[in-house]
């Protein structure tokens, strides 16, 4: 739903598997007075990695308060304001509902909350060190890369996600062994690529980067090696530039066939204005509903649902005093929560 907006300007990668060794470290030697010091020869680097915090003590029973971490995206705050304001008559349940724009508004830990929000992924990233006892969030943003940073019973992410297309991918190719892979050379194009192969960690994936301009797309897709070896391509782009990139999905005997390409846009286009020509590549709809019929802007639109299944679940959790295993929506029909997010009926067609 939300394009990250931090880009890398590099040229095309290709991600390897083989290992490069490494240099011996110049020997240091530090004199201080008479005495000299000599520092390790070769040191070993730790790579400290973040640890996933486990699950915590949540009584449902004891969360009397909500607080709603809008942050200060306008466009995005004024639809779950629309939707609160239509739709709260419908969700008795629900309490008083507290609004902030900033996390520098928080005072004090925050305790015995349900937390709507936040929508961007620096709050989200920021919001732990707010967080006392007794506290579950309800995610607006789509940055599943910051998981690890809450226990698994703390969090549900709420909207629809390039992440989780990646994982309805499974369906489509796990009976396939060559898969290319191009992905936007920004923070949208890294972090879904590396979910993609955390994902399919058995496939053989042979990937590289795009930017925008022509030489650097020809690069790409030469550095992906021999298209007819590929049993299918999938491309991540949260633009508009994979246009160009199919323009040089050919061989010399053919063009690769659009019908076995699979784009992960998180619905930037809107489906019932594509050209024809566009029309076979695979991208996202759902299964119990077309994204077509909707006029309005599809990350728009669905963004407006997910503040709706937001209010869907708070009022739950209020009257059953537990998070419902299963949510019931008009559109989307019934939704389990899996892996810390709603398993939407996505589809690519």
């Amino acid at each position: 739903m939300f394009v990250f907006i931090s880009f890398f300007g590099c040229a095309p990668t290709v991600i390897e598997t083989t290992k490069t060794p490494t240099k011996d470290e110049v020997i240091v030697v530090e004199e201080k007075k008479e005495e000299k010091i000599e520092v390790q020869k070769e040191k070993e680097i730790a790579t400290v990695l973040p640890v996933k915090p486990e699950n915590k003590i949540i009584d449902f029973n004891s969360i009397d308060k909500i607080l709603a971490i809008l942050s200060d995206d306008n466009l995005l705050a004024s639809i779950f304001y629309e939707s609160f304001i239509s739709e709260i008559k419908n969700y008795p349940n629900i309490p008083k509902i507290d609004f902030i724009y900033s996390l520098t508004e928080v005072n004090s830990n925050i305790e015995n909350t349900l937390i709507i929000g936040p929508i961007t992924t620096s709050d989200l990233r920021e919001l732990p060190q707010y967080l006392g006892n007794n506290t579950f969030i309800l995610a607006l943003s789509n940055d599943y890369s910051l998981m690890n940073k809450y226990a698994d019973n703390e969090i549900i992410f709420i909207p629809n996600s390039p992440y989780l297309h990646v994982n309805k991918l499974n369906q489509y190719i796990k009976d396939q062994r060559f898969i290319g892979v191009l992905y936007k050379q920004n923070d949208y194009g890294l972090k879904v690529f590396n979910h993609l192969k955390d994902t399919y960690p058995l496939h053989f994936i042979k990937s590289s980067s795009f930017g925008t301009s022509a030489i650097d797309l020809e690069l790409s897709v030469n550095l992906i090696g021999n298209l007819n070896e590929l049993e299918s391509i999938v491309i991540i782009d949260d633009g508009y530039s994979y246009k160009d990139l199919i323009g040089y999905l050919a061989t010399d005997e053919n063009t690769y066939p659009l019908e076995k390409i699979y784009l992960v846009d998180n619905f930037l286009e809107q489906r019932n204005t594509l050209e024809n020509y566009y029309k076979p590549v695979n991208r996202t709809n759902f299964s119990t509903f077309n994204i077509s019929d909707s006029k309005d802007p599809h990350r728009e639109f669905l963004f407006h649902k997910s503040s709706e299944l937001t209010l869907i679940i708070a009022d739950k959790i209020f009257s059953e005093k537990s998070l419902p295993e299963t949510i019931n929506h008009p559109i989307f029909g019934s939704l389990s929560i899996d892996s810390q997010m709603i398993d939407y009926p996505i589809i690519f067609e």
